[in-house]
């Protein structure tokens, strides 16, 4: 049990480290992204801080299992170093018992992954997203950059080719202003420049030489251009207030498990719904050809004798039908296109539910990676795990991405697209544990000096944007 509290002990110090120092690196990058657009918006403290504790979460679900795959390898890697995997051995405990109490840990941190991933990490997306569209719409002139589309404006989006620098003047300007009772209306204009109305809650745009293309709401066929010398253009909720508003609405990644189980039996059963219809369409199809052949729908039902038919009226009669084959063909082409967007919906949806799964039992793939090759290469030290840890890491992570982009077009199964890295991984572990216990490799094996050639080639990497951009 002393050991055991030890080798657990051993573990804490590195995973900490760990944690803190790659959620430190998503931070700094998280930041960079955002900065402009937050210190622009003149933000209270709390709502900068309420912006960073949101994201956190997304951090967290990805720098926990590194960190857990680092710590392995850093403890383990010293105990081997410092020859205490040895006197283990000699002592009659094999390194693998060492093993099972981590492996034990990293199930538990597993479990608790995936209730994190399934009910916290949901929520503070949505409220992230939530948050981000009401700093959006928080003095969204700030957005209007030139050769970008603007959609921060309530009903309203923008498209300017140049901005003066020194006066503030939009060039090349281009609206599209939906109605919400008529026809949209889209305004070109040479220039344009902006100022507030009703103490900041409006920005004007006074609008120089220009057009307005409008439909008749009465008759669509009607098309008006309207030309001006000058004209203002009023934006609405444009003021310093933060606005918040609730979305019903949920993406994928803001949904539980439970949640995407019913969009995923929905998009089931509008498939079985969508196939049916198509057999329906087959069916009428073939009867429908059938009777051309017998020439049952090309005989007029006026006609006394069916043996003379007049050619014209013939003619009229197969093309009359070809233009029904036509059109059946084209509804069935719909219905499967019907028919293929539920089957990725549903696969989509199904990706997210097992990658929540995936992701939270990395961290015991991990330790089956991490401990063995600690022990194995006797190397301990901050380097070594980070180098092996990002090695595998982006192994990891190009599968589990890899996977989640044929999924979603229908090449593999997601459940196999989501596993697929664990599977690969943990078979790996697997392997060098079985030949850690066996004492079949040493550190000064080929098996090793290969792991350290590719740590060589990550620290070569590492090393050249640190002279480069350090």
């Amino acid at each position: 049990m002393i050991l055991v509290r030890y080798v657990l002990k051993e573990l804490i110090g590195p995973f900490l480290a760990a944690l803190f120092g790659i959620t430190f690196l998503f931070v700094v990058d998280f930041l960079v992204k955002i900065l402009d657009n937050v210190l622009s918006k003149g933000l209270p403290t709390s709502t900068v801080l309420e912006i960073f504790a949101l994201n956190l979460a997304w951090m967290l679900s990805l720098s926990i299992p590194m960190a857990v795959l680092v710590a392995s390898l850093m403890a383990f890697g010293r105990l081997s170093g410092d020859q205490e995997i040895t006197a283990c051995k000699a002592a009659g405990i094999s390194p693998l018992s060492l093993m099972r109490p981590v492996l034990l840990v990293a199930f538990l941190i597993s479990l608790l992954m995936v209730i994190f991933n399934n009910w916290v990490l949901p929520e503070a997306n949505h409220r992230s997203v939530e948050l981000m569209n009401a700093v959006s719409r928080k003095k969204p002139h700030v957005f209007i950059d030139a050769g970008r589309l603007i959609t921060q404006f309530p009903d309203v989006q923008l498209w300017v080719n140049r901005i003066d620098p020194v006066t503030g003047t939009l060039y090349g300007i281009q609206i599209f202003e939906m109605e919400k009772k008529g026809p949209p209306r889209i305004v070109y204009a040479d220039s344009a420049s902006m100022e507030y109305t009703d103490n900041g809650a409006t920005l004007m745009l006074r609008l120089r030489s220009g057009e307005n293309h409008i439909a008749d709401a009465d008759n669509p066929e009607n098309y008006f251009r309207i030309r001006f010398f000058s004209q203002d253009l009023a934006m609405k909720n444009v003021d310093d207030r933060l606005e918040r508003r609730s979305r019903s609405y949920r993406s994928d990644r803001e949904m539980p498990i439970e949640m995407m189980t019913e969009v995923v039996e929905e998009a089931r059963k509008q498939y079985a719904e969508a196939r049916e219809k198509a057999l329906e369409k087959r069916l009428s199809t073939l009867v429908d050809l059938q009777n051309v052949v017998r020439g049952d729908s090309i005989v007029p039902e006026d006609l006394e004798s069916k043996t003379t038919i007049d050619s014209v009226q013939r003619r009229r009669s197969l093309q009359r039908v070809r233009v029904q084959e036509i059109s059946a063909m084209r509804s069935t082409e719909r219905v499967y296109g019907r028919m293929e967007s539920e089957l990725k919906r549903e696969a989509q949806y199904t990706v997210e539910i097992q990658k929540k799964y995936s992701t939270g039992f990395a961290c015991f793939i991990f330790i089956l990676i991490g401990a063995p090759l600690g022990i194995m290469a006797r190397k301990g030290g901050i380097g070594t795990g980070i180098l092996y840890s990002l090695a595998f890491f982006v192994i990891y992570w190009i599968c589990l991405i890899g996977g989640e982009n044929m999924a979603d077009r229908l090449i593999v199964s997601p459940y196999l697209a989501m596993w697929a890295s664990n599977i690969i991984i943990g078979t790996f572990g697997i392997f060098i544990t079985i030949a850690m216990v066996r004492d079949r490799f040493s550190g000064d094996s080929k098996f090793f000096r290969g792991l350290r050639a590719i740590g060589g080639f990550f620290k070569k990497i590492f090393g050249f944007f640190t002279r480069r951009f350090g």
